[in-house]
């Protein structure tokens, strides 16, 4: 069982955080002072989770979470559950075979330029602000700061709301984008949990001890860049 999967398919609230390294000063005349650290501006959603998983039906859910630990990222995505498919459904009109066939022409600091564009009218969305894209099989997702129109030319250029942060070579790669996107997340506060007794089945009419989960906090989730 995926154990950080499980965590977001099932969770009851979501917090995101993806803004930059910011700090703020005031003089003795209070005038704001402000300085930005550069980052990748690493994704972090914080979820909080009912205490509704009964025990002896979660024990993998636990042996996978231990496993993982705080130190173990996984490849994660926010389009298994209908209840968050909504999310980061993607808001543009391409339809998949169109999206398919679009390649990354270049990467460079924040504007992402894209070839190969679907032969429609100029006037039609490609994409909508806070669409999520993914470049190749990298699990890092961008997202667009403005509407993106096809427009008469071969190309358009997106700016996404980080710089490029991949290592590796992105011209000619394809793109994914919306719900289909993936995030490489591990969770450096990983929970404990506790068992409440309760959440009783019975079993051919035998009444089969049990217990609720509690967990200790929220499961705040950080996007793993060391390797990007």
């Amino acid at each position: 069982m995926a154990g950080l999967q499980t965590i977001i398919d099932n969770c009851n609230a979501i917090q995101i955080d993806r803004r930059k390294v910011v700090g703020i000063q005031f003089t003795r005349n209070e005038v704001a002072r402000t300085s930005e650290t550069p980052t990748y501006q690493p994704w972090r959603i914080n979820l909080t989770m009912p205490s509704s998983f009964r025990y002896n039906e979660a024990r993998a859910l636990m042996e996978a979470l231990d496993t993982l630990d705080r130190n173990v990222p996984e490849i994660v995505t926010f389009g298994n559950n209908n209840c968050l498919s909504w999310i980061f459904r993607y808001q543009g009109s391409m339809n998949s075979t169109q999206i398919n066939n679009i390649s990354v022409a270049s990467f460079i600091g924040s504007t992402l330029t894209l070839e190969n564009l679907p032969s429609v009218t100029p006037t039609r969305i490609l994409f909508e602000p806070n669409d999520l894209i993914q470049i190749g099989n990298n699990p890092y997702p961008f997202t667009v700061q403005s509407q993106v129109l096809r427009g008469t030319g071969t190309q358009v250029q997106i700016t996404t709301h980080r710089p490029n942060i991949l290592t590796t070579g992105v011209v000619g790669n394809g793109i994914t984008v919306g719900n289909d996107c993936q995030f490489k997340l591990f969770c450096p506060n990983m929970p404990i949990y506790k068992l409440i007794p309760g959440g009783y089945q019975k079993q051919r009419g035998v009444v089969l001890g049990n217990a609720l989960i509690e967990f200790s906090d929220d499961f705040n989730l950080y996007e793993w860049v060391a390797t990007a």
